[in-house]
């Protein structure tokens, strides 16, 4: 059950972070300013990391003996 949990976080995360790089309604990179560049790029690295967590936990959740 909770690897499931796991891999529903993991999917969120992902999921985040590609509309981060997709959307079309953003702004271009350059016409942003230096505080939006900085959040933006902390939004992806952490749900870069959220997805890795989760993947990661839900790959050893089942390896306990």
């Amino acid at each position: 059950m909770l690897r499931i949990i796991f891999i529903l976080i993991s999917i969120g995360a992902l999921s985040f972070v590609l509309y981060l790089l997709l959307n079309r309604r953003q702004k271009p990179w350059h016409e942003m300013s230096q505080d939006e560049k900085n959040r933006k790029k902390i939004a992806v690295a952490g749900g870069t990391m959220v997805f890795l967590a989760g993947l990661i936990a839900a790959i050893f959740m089942g390896k306990k003996k």
